[in-house]
């Protein structure tokens, strides 16, 4: 049954409120629409309950799945997921949402699979869902076509991502930059491009006078700002592994962000820290402090140029999918590191996309963000 516009401008409304943690006035509003069994406001008592008391949220919502209720079991596993001290199997919920057609769940289950290198079982799953387009669209580009027509019994066998396994090369410790090869995979780079796509703007740089974003010559191309929601399992997860990889709370990150160079696009030489002597440092580190290490994933193969280069100390990190660059920013107190001057060269021939994540000190604004998926 579809939503009444009357019944979604109010649950917008309850939203708010739940953000606002006005707790109480969201539940007297929501409550008729949870006594009228309105799926989309079942799923919303959850969220207040979870809010309130982890504890009751969950074993409400363990009942909506029980009742099949749309989304009731994604929510579920997804919460789980992320959660794993809870010490409940994420994996049943992911299937029964799987086998209830949910399209989230469908590319969540594709995307764990491949991560860890079971391409058959997730090829498997995007062919026998093609008829969503989405799915479709991620199927094709990949090539991931299976004639493996046996039924799937479960998702007893899907892991989390072994990070144990990746090796680095060090390039300059002075910085600690390094390098590590396939952290993502092609299907994630593909995601993360995907979701750029329609939310690209014109690249701008932090002014060191006032500390507001600005246009500048000095960066070209195009950005665009993610951030992880309800139903994007695949960002939180890259978002996750890179908190497990350098050990690291995920609350600490600024918010992901995808860039797009065309040929002639760059970066020119700069930094990332917020340097103590700009009037605008004050202002930007507001939010978490100082941006001690920086973040960067290569998400195709350049053809020409695109490097990630260091000027003052003669290296460069060339471009290839799917490699993660790391650096830092700041020495051990937190003071600027004038080694770690960098730039993004040209592109030459093709394009780049990038995948970028700037950590801080301590946690930043996304925080908020993250409590609302009850993730933190």
């Amino acid at each position: 049954m579809s939503l009444s516009e009357d019944s979604r401008k109010a649950l917008k409304t309850i939203n708010a409120l739940i953000l606002d943690k006005r707790f109480s006035k969201a539940d007297e509003l929501l409550q008729p629409l949870v006594d009228l069994a309105i799926e989309e406001a079942l799923l919303m008592k959850a969220d207040l309950l979870l809010q309130q008391s982890p504890q009751i949220g969950l074993k409400y919502l363990f009942e909506l799945c029980k009742g099949n209720i749309a989304g009731a079991n994604f929510k579920a596993a997804f919460i789980l997921y992320f959660h794993p001290e809870v010490g409940v199997d994420f994996r049943p919920y992911l299937f029964s949402a799987f086998k209830q057609g949910d399209p989230e769940a469908i590319i969540a289950a594709a995307n764990l699979y491949l991560q860890q290198g079971v391409v058959a079982k997730a090829s498997q799953i995007l062919t026998k869902n093609r008829h969503i387009s989405e799915v479709n669209q991620l199927t094709e580009s990949l090539g991931l076509i299976s004639d493996n027509e046996e039924a799937l019994l479960d998702f007893n066998d899907i892991r989390r991502a072994d990070l144990s396994k990746l090796t680095y090369e060090s390039v300059a410790p002075e910085i600690n930059l390094f390098y590590v090869d396939d952290f993502l995979t092609d299907f994630e780079c593909l995601w993360l491009k995907n979701c750029a796509l329609c939310e690209l703007k014109r690249s701008m740089v932090v002014d060191g006078e006032s500390g507001s974003n600005i246009v500048s010559n000095v960066r070209t191309g195009s950005v665009a700002q993610l951030a992880p929601t309800a139903n994007d399992w695949v960002l939180l997860n890259i978002e996750m592994k890179i908190a497990a990889y350098f050990n690291i709370p995920i609350e600490n990150g600024e918010l992901s962000n995808v860039l797009k160079y065309e040929v002639g696009e760059e970066y020119k030489p700069h930094y990332d820290f917020f340097h103590p002597n700009d009037k605008g440092s004050e202002q930007a580190l507001k939010d978490g402090g100082q941006r001690f290490k920086t973040v960067l994933i290569y998400l195709n193969d350049v053809e020409q140029g695109g490097d990630t280069h260091f000027p003052r100390l003669s290296k460069s990190v060339r471009a290839k999918q799917k490699r993660l660059v790391v650096f830092n920013n700041t020495d051990n107190s937190y003071g600027p590191l004038p080694l770690s001057l960098h730039q993004g060269m040209p592109v030459i021939k093709g394009e780049k996309w990038l995948y970028s994540k700037w950590l801080r000190v301590k946690p930043t604004s996304y925080l908020k963000c993250l409590q609302q998926l009850h993730v933190r």
